[in-house]
């Protein structure tokens, strides 16, 4: 009995070594610590540089559609991507709706786009970004 109780601390120590070494191992294997700049914020920016850059100079408002306005559900409005292109294309500001000549497109199902598009603005010339991501110029606004 006395060999059980002089042995207990030693083994709970051991178990908690092993235990910590084992999740250590499954943090570093994730390597999302390792890599601050694969951080959601830089990816989204680094997808959105393309089309920050095609925005024509002068243009400081412009509108935005998602999913949402594809559907006719205004709750269905992703506001953090809303807010991540606020971000990445700021000092530009961005108003949800297709109210302004310049407008910034975020699908994920862009199928029926051109169509919808043609139906809601008439003329329209559109640049493809890749990701779901489209310039929308409203040639009659």
């Amino acid at each position: 009995m006395t060999i059980l109780r002089k042995s207990a601390p030693l083994a709970l120590a051991v178990l908690s070594l092993v235990l910590a070494g084992y999740q250590f191992t499954l943090t570093f294997s994730s390597g999302e610590w390792r890599n601050s700049s694969d951080e959601m914020v830089s990816k989204w920016e680094d997808r959105v540089q393309a089309l920050h850059e095609a925005l024509p100079a002068g243009v400081s408002q412009v509108g935005y559609v998602d999913d949402a306005a594809l559907s006719g559900d205004a709750s269905q409005l992703d506001v953090n991507e809303f807010q991540l292109m606020q971000y990445s294309v700021a000092p530009v500001a961005i108003q949800a709706g297709m109210g302004h000549e310049w407008i910034v497109g975020n699908f994920r199902d862009d199928e029926n786009l051109e169509a919808w598009l043609a139906e809601e603005l008439g003329i329209f010339e559109l640049q493809e970004f890749g990701f779901g991501l489209y310039l929308i110029h409203d040639m009659e606004n």
